[in-house]
């Protein structure tokens, strides 16, 4: 849909603050990629990696880490949907 770098989001299916994230992602209109990472031990590392420590949800922007659900800086990284 837009231009900007993929958007993988570390995640646990259980997690209330990931699944509130998935839907604002779905809501904008943003594609991402769902990783789970009690499926997936090399995401978990990666998790770890660019958090210093296991926090989801953790969304990994090209360059960029967001750690935690913010709306805000999720916005600032990936502009407006759709644009």
């Amino acid at each position: 849909m837009s231009t900007h770098a993929p958007i993988l989001v570390y995640c646990r299916s259980w997690c209330g603050d990931c699944n509130r994230a998935l839907r604002w992602l779905d809501e904008m209109g943003y594609d991402y990629d769902f990783i789970d990472i009690d499926e997936d031990q090399e995401a978990r590392a990666r998790c770890i990696q660019l958090a210093g420590k296991v926090i989801t949800p953790t969304f990994e922007i090209g360059d960029t880490c967001i750690v935690n659900f913010d709306p805000r800086a999720l916005t600032e990284v990936l502009g407006a949907p759709g644009a």
